[in-house]
């Protein structure tokens, strides 16, 4: 049932990625602060900073081999992290519902 659970974090993961994708967003700080710092391409060098772009490699589902790179901002990151958390708890909830009889 792990390996199952897993299987659905990483699909659901996956998909959240593909919808959340795009150009991350340069916005200014609330209080105006300055951009942060950027490298010669313009890329941000700062990697805590909410809009800096990290990369992942992630299995392909259903392949032993095939690895694909995913990109996203912190932000958008930790949004993906948020939702696979979410659905989760609805999956553990969900099923503690359906052994006690209730629903």
């Amino acid at each position: 049932m792990t390996k199952v659970s897993a299987t659905k974090f990483t699909l659901i993961a996956a998909a959240a990625a593909l919808f959340l994708g795009g150009p991350p967003a340069f916005a200014q700080n609330a209080d105006g602060a300055s951009e942060p710092a950027r490298d010669a391409k313009g890329k941000i060098t700062d990697k805590d900073h909410p809009d800096y772009v990290k990369c992942r490699t992630e299995s392909v589902i259903g392949s032993r081999a095939k690895k694909r790179k995913v990109c996203l901002t912190n932000r958008q990151w930790a949004e993906v992290s948020r939702d696979g958390v979410g659905v989760a708890n609805e999956l553990v909830e969900g099923s503690r519902a359906g052994m006690n009889g209730s629903n």
